[in-house]
């Protein structure tokens, strides 16, 4: 399914980087939080990339697992998320402030 996914491609909505064109709500949380149902704006997002979503001060990472773009505007996106913490410690990041996606 992510045959052609370019390894560790990451979109960063994070604290501080969410701004006309580059933003998402959340439509749905599922699994506990595990799976969400999202809809958002800014191009190049594709299956197999990451994307990482503010949570507090920090940010938490989930996996691009569909997503499809809407024709008008163009720019305009739906995706299922999928958690995917990550595996190591971001340098300079605060306990329990994205170093494991939680």
């Amino acid at each position: 399914m992510f045959g052609n996914r370019q390894p560790d491609v990451t979109h960063d909505y994070g604290p501080g980087l969410r701004k006309w064109g580059h933003d998402y709500t959340i439509m749905g949380i599922h699994d506990g939080g595990k799976r969400l149902n999202v809809s958002g704006w800014g191009d190049g997002l594709r299956e197999g990339h990451y994307i990482l979503l503010q949570q507090g001060d920090g940010s938490t990472r989930y996996l691009i697992k569909e997503v499809s773009y809407y024709s008008d505007p163009d720019d305009m996106w739906k995706a299922v998320l999928i958690f995917a913490p990550r595996k190591q410690r971001i340098q300079n990041a605060a306990p329990g402030h994205g170093e494991d996606g939680s």
